[in-house]
């Protein structure tokens, strides 16, 4: 067994072993940067699959020589290359589109709530500087980027436990808004209350309706729980704070949990483990997106209702091979048993696949509008 001491030097070793590395990583970051530079000049593509796919399986089989899990080491290396190629494709991004370096940005509830960190995730690696503000409501962001108040609104539109968020998708209707990119945010929702609350002491749950749908199985389990519903996660925590007892809680994460210096009792309370948050970035201004970045492509439509109207507007996607990742109905205002038709499709907007299709789609619309272009949140792998 090893002394204080010497676990202590082992410990210490480690510590310099892992600012070397981040060294190491932050040389190796600046040589990516020169490397962009050069693809810029040249007109070289950022991306070459097979390279990076020959780059990885010579890593892995190094690893593999010096004791290294070659499931670790191509995980590690999928993390550098993505991290390279985001980072040269924000590059090209920015010589294209020029975009402004500072931004006034809407979100839900105070900060700590989950739009918040949405938000904070999504320009952690943007060369841009931003203000930020929270709203009341979805209703409060969309007027805000309307009137010119905020440049950008962060909203969240469909989850992967508790589905779509209906009401932002009511809100884009006839808004004369575009979509100006996405990002997936992981969501833990965990009980976080006063440092004296526990399980047995919980008698109160608040949280925003969208975390309470996701975690209703603790719900069930638990009927004698009184259940409140809040505008935010974070509303929710300085309600917790505001009443200041043990036996009101909140749903929110780890995250937002430190941030108001509160417990967390019980942690990963979702109905599903694997829990995630698409959210959207709205704007007055449509986004102008390099042709070369894996892109989405999100319409709204109307059809006749006549039999096969809309397969047959999904028909012009399947013969194009176009992928379709969200398909979403929505009862149109004021006219009965009639639809609008919300869809997201893998793909550039000047990409001429796209662009034909879309042509011919409309011929089976009464409406089709394009909300926007955007860069797509999921990279593809140079291999799995």
């Amino acid at each position: 067994m090893l002394s204080s001491k010497e676990l202590d030097e082992l410990r210490q070793n480690i510590d310099h072993i892992d600012i070397e590395v981040l060294e190491l990583l932050a040389k190796r970051h600046e040589l990516c940067v020169k490397v962009g530079e050069h693809k810029i000049e040249a007109g070289h593509p950022t991306r070459d699959l097979e390279r990076e796919k020959e780059i990885i399986l010579k890593k892995i089989a190094l690893g593999k020589r010096l004791g290294l899990n070659p499931k670790f080491t191509h995980q590690l290396f999928d993390l550098v290359i993505e991290h390279s190629v985001r980072m040269q494709y924000q590059m090209k991004d920015e010589k294209h589109s020029q975009p402004e370096k500072n931004y006034r940005v809407g979100y839900l509830g105070d900060q700590g709530s989950y739009s918040h960190q949405a938000m904070l995730k999504h320009f952690s690696d943007k060369n841009a500087s931003i203000s930020s503000f929270g709203f009341k409501s979805f209703k409060e962001i969309l007027k805000s980027v309307q009137d010119d108040v905020m440049d950008i609104g962060i909203l969240p539109i469909e989850n992967t436990t508790s589905g779509a968020i209906l009401e932002v998708y009511d809100l884009l209707q006839g808004s004369g808004i575009y979509i100006i990119g996405e990002d997936i945010l992981e969501i833990k929702h965990c009980l976080v209350g006063q440092a004296d609350a526990a399980q047995e002491t919980i008698t109160t749950i608040l949280g925003h309706p969208q975390a309470i749908a996701q975690c209703n199985e603790l719900l069930i389990k638990n009927p004698d729980i009184k259940v409140e519903y809040c505008s935010s996660s974070a509303n929710a925590l300085e309600e917790v704070i505001s009443r200041s007892n043990n036996q009101t809680v909140a749903l929110a994460n780890q995250f937002a949990a430190e941030l108001y210096n509160l417990k967390v009792i019980e942690k990963n309370v979702s109905n599903a483990q694997q829990n995630f948050t698409r959210f959207i970035l709205i704007s007055k201004k449509e986004k102008k997106l390099a042709s070369e970045i894996p892109a989405k492509v999100s319409i709204v439509f109307s059809t006749g209702q006549q039999a096969g109207a809309l397969v047959s507007v999904l028909n012009c996607l399947k013969q194009n091979d176009i992928g379709l990742t969200k398909l979403q109905s929505r009862p149109i205002p004021d006219r009965p048993w009639e639809e609008l038709f919300y869809a997201d499709i893998d793909g550039h907007i000047e990409d001429p696949t796209i662009s034909s299709a879309l042509s011919s789609a409309e011929k089976h619309c009464k409406f089709l509008k394009i909300l926007g272009c955007y860069a797509n949140s999921a990279l593809p792998k140079a291999f799995e």
